[in-house]
């Protein structure tokens, strides 16, 4: 089994971690330190298994829970506990949780437990086995299926039809997008119950799939295209791709020649299907890789010119997307210009050149299919830049250095002079008096100003949600990020967004 281990205690996360490894052969796929990470990685993940503390910071295991129950799908929980809180335990049980573990935990206990669970999901997957999407599931993704026969059968469908295959891929979608997207699908089996749709989501690839008959397509794509591909998801746009399948043995090869078409979305848009006959008929412009913009974007960095740094790269993906050229060729000028920045930062800044390596932008350009993904990776690189540009030249202590660091790279964070005081390992008298000599004003107007000129980058340049740009930099409470942002600039986030458009 896949099991997704929640806990903010370092030493009982890993301890539990390693117990399964060296005990037991199931896999565990991440580890998180608190419920809201907890249910981000078992949304993305989705883990066989959630083992989880009830008491942490940010979100409880019980909430944690009932959100994963809410987003859908089928879980199990396990629920930690101590006696102390063994109340919790029982109220989760109640919430849904199949068992609990008493810490400290004996290997035996865990090894039992996870038999147990073991066995009932097997039995869950036996008693769904009949269902058509199981078996297009079993035929699409993990090439097991018997016969077209057994499938023909299951489905309904028959071996020689006509049928339409869409497929589309979902990026980070959350449980909001997901369920507009299946409350759309259910309600295009109320405006034709004659026709079969059947649908799923792969979430080891961020896809949604659908089969249908042919038979009344022109009728469903325009239903599809103007209530749910036009539609703006809080993620970003998903793509979508429509091909054709003669019999159900042609489905294999539609959703093959589908995925090979997701990149065409950077060129052709989101709000239609990319369909064979879009493509063939796309007919590129000419581009040549921006070569000055690369002298500016220097030019900017060596003479610490924040804004004329970020106009210059925000030319870059401006001018690559207007110019509608071949989804390989978007990609190589990306990797170009990622290539130019990183040598950059490891010539002038090894600071900067560390965290552009941990971001492996080979990988993720690589595998980014939309242009909000593309964006979302330059907007990292620029912003790895961004905070070590225009702030050196007046700090002269080594700890306000320190500090300010600190500042920038836990700034979405809970952070407090208390806590970057124990990271110096000096006093928060010491500290704030240090920081109000150096700087001209306090560690909370500091962080606050810090944090809402990320947040005024962001309204500017992204199309994020207020709620989530609060998010991004530090406020988990958006009316509070609103307050703290009007006082500072004087216009509500919305208005400044307005401004500026």
């Amino acid at each position: 089994m896949r099991i997704l281990v929640v806990e903010d205690e370092v030493k009982i996360r890993k301890g539990i971690s390693n117990l399964i490894g060296r005990h037991t052969e199931h896999t565990v796929i991440g580890e998180a330190k608190n419920g809201v990470e907890g249910y981000e990685m078992a949304l993305r993940y989705q883990p066989d298994v959630v083992i989880t503390d009830i008491r942490m910071p940010k979100m409880d295991g019980l909430v944690m829970m009932r959100k994963l129950q809410e987003s859908g799908g089928s879980w199990h929980f396990v629920i930690l506990s101590g006696y102390s809180e063994f109340e919790y335990a029982k109220q989760a049980l109640r919430c849904g949780a199949e068992d609990y573990l008493l810490k400290p935990l004996a290997p035996e206990d865990v090894t039992t437990l996870l038999s147990s669970i073991q066995e009932k999901i097997q039995k869950e997957m036996e008693l769904t086995q009949g269902k058509p999407e199981k078996k297009l599931r079993d035929y699409l993704i993990e090439n097991e299926l018997g016969s077209m026969k057994e499938l023909s059968a299951v489905c309904g469908l028959a071996e020689d039809g006509d049928y339409r295959f869409l497929c589309a891929y979902m990026g980070n979608a959350g449980p909001e997008d997901r369920n507009v997207c299946l409350e759309r699908f259910q309600k295009l089996l109320q405006m034709f119950p004659e026709q079969k749709i059947y649908w799923l989501l792969i979430e080891s690839t961020k896809e949604f799939i659908c089969v249908l008959e042919e038979s009344k397509w022109e009728l469903i794509r325009k239903e599809l295209e103007e209530k749910l591909l036009s539609r703006r998801f809080v993620s970003g746009p998903w793509v979508w791709v429509s091909e054709r399948a003669k019999g159900l043995s042609g489905i294999k090869d539609a959703y093959e020649c589908g995925k090979s078409f997701y990149l065409y979305g950077f060129v052709l848009g989101y709000e239609r299907f990319l369909t064979r006959e879009r493509i063939e008929e796309f007919v590129p412009g000419n581009y040549q890789y921006p070569k000055a913009l690369e002298s500016r974007i220097q030019k900017a960095f060596y003479m610490d010119n924040r804004e004329e740094f970020e106009k210059a790269a925000a030319e870059f993906l401006t001018g690559l997307k207007e110019a509608s050229v071949f989804p390989v060729k978007i990609k190589e000028c990306c990797m170009k210009m990622a290539d130019f920045l990183v040598s950059l930062a490891q010539e002038h800044n090894q600071r900067i050149y560390e965290q552009l390596h941990n971001l492996n932008l080979v990988r993720q350009i690589g595998s980014a299919v939309t242009w909000k993904e593309l964006e979302d990776i330059f907007y990292e690189l620029e912003s790895a830049f961004l905070q070590h540009m225009g702030q050196s030249e007046n700090i002269s202590n080594y700890t306000i250095k320190r500090t300010i660091d600190y500042i920038r790279m836990h700034y979405r964070e809970s952070i407090s002079l208390e806590g970057a005081a124990a990271i110096l390992d000096i006093t928060p008298e010491y500290l704030s008096t240090l920081f109000n000599r150096e700087m001209g004003e306090n560690f909370t107007v500091f962080l606050k100003k810090f944090r809402i000129s990320h947040a005024k980058r962001l309204l500017k340049g992204t199309d994020k949600k207020i709620y989530e740009i609060a998010q991004d930099v530090g406020y988990a409470d958006p009316k509070y990020f609103n307050r703290v942002f009007k006082e500072e600039e004087g216009i509500s986030p919305g208005d400044y967004r307005n401004l500026h458009k």
